[in-house]
């Protein structure tokens, strides 16, 4: 099945599949699949995988947490939205903790900037709980693709000031090119990320997995410091971002999900297992 079509196929069926694991035709019925997303964050991915057959192993090598000054920059920004052009969210953790400010900015009457997300699912965070629509998306989810999709300030544009929110030590890729654009950007930290520890009894039932899946660079640098790189099962990745921290950490990358979202990283592991 070709994968393009197998991402329609998971999309029209998961509900379907929900709770009928036990049927041999599923396309993961009796594979072993660790997830190593963050507690907050495993859900979707782990309803999909479970919904294809998958017998789901939760990992999460990685904690969502206050930056290391507990959000005072990013609150004190928010605070103030009104005076930025621009609100530029990079990621799902971002969004869930700017929606608060935008909602109550909203119910203020207060002035709220256009906003820009890199994807789907930071972009379903900030309508589903605000209410409020996405003014620009990123064509391809990736840091340079946000730049690309992002306009040129122009001195006939209203204003460039950009409040850029991501998570503590984050490339500078957006922030560049932003500038480079000629807009004026405030970048602030809105969570960071510290690694979680498995305990040898995890560790050891990890080990009889057929596959890892890898969401984000940090989670595949606490994978490495916990595990190392000896893992005989296969190691998927959500996109070229995360692919190459784990090919530079020493892993070999059997598969990377053709869209980042949790149907295609099923998609890539139903490909990968055919």
């Amino acid at each position: 099945m070709q994968r393009s079509l197998l991402l329609n196929w998971l999309e029209l069926h998961a509900s379907k599949l929900e709770g009928v694991r036990r049927v041999a035709s599923l396309p993961l019925s009796g594979r072993e699949i660790v997830v190593t997303r963050a507690a907050e964050q495993a859900g979707p991915i782990v309803e999909v995988l479970r919904s294809a057959g998958a017998n789901v192993i939760s990992l999460p090598l990685i904690e969502i947490v206050e930056p290391l000054d507990q959000g005072a920059a990013r609150n004190a920004a928010l605070a103030d939205i009104g005076a930025y052009d621009w609100l530029v969210v990079s990621s799902p953790n971002g969004a869930r903790r700017v929606v608060s400010a935008l909602q109550q900015s909203l119910n203020n009457a207060q002035r709220i900037p256009q906003i820009a997300v890199l994807g789907n699912g930071t972009r379903e965070v900030i309508e589903d709980v605000s209410g409020m629509k996405i003014d620009l998306q990123a064509a391809v989810p990736s840091g340079e693709g946000l730049v690309q999709s992002f306009p040129v300030y122009t001195s006939s544009s209203q204003g460039n000031k950009v409040l850029l929110v991501q998570g503590e030590g984050a490339d500078l890729t957006v922030a560049t090119g932003l500038t480079e654009k000629g807009w004026e950007v405030t970048r602030v930290n809105a969570y960071r990320t510290v690694h979680c520890v498995p305990s040898s009894e995890i560790r050891k039932e990890v080990q009889q997995g057929d596959a890892v899946v890898f969401a984000s660079g940090s989670a595949v640098r606490s994978w490495v410091s916990a595990m190392g790189t000896d893992f005989p099962g296969k190691v998927v990745v959500i996109g070229p971002v995360t692919q190459k921290v784990a090919v530079s950490r020493g892993l070999k990358v059997h598969a990377v999900a053709e869209v980042p979202t949790p149907e295609g990283i099923c998609a890539a592991l139903v490909v990968l297992f055919a």
